[in-house]
């Protein structure tokens, strides 16, 4: 997975990576129970939850 070799990343660089459209990727990161987004809109990053 592309979040266990960063340790953040945007929305634009995992859609590139997939192949998707940014909308189609923000959809399925916000579906994922292990990562987080961090920040609002433009800013906004991912990266994968802390295991506690």
């Amino acid at each position: 997975m592309y979040l266990q070799e960063h340790e953040t990343a945007k929305t634009k660089d995992i859609a590139e990576v997939l192949g998707l459209s940014m909308a189609r990727t923000r959809e399925m990161l916000s579906a994922m129970g292990d990562v987080e987004a961090m920040g609002k809109n433009k800013m906004r990053t991912y990266r994968l939850r802390k295991e506690r």
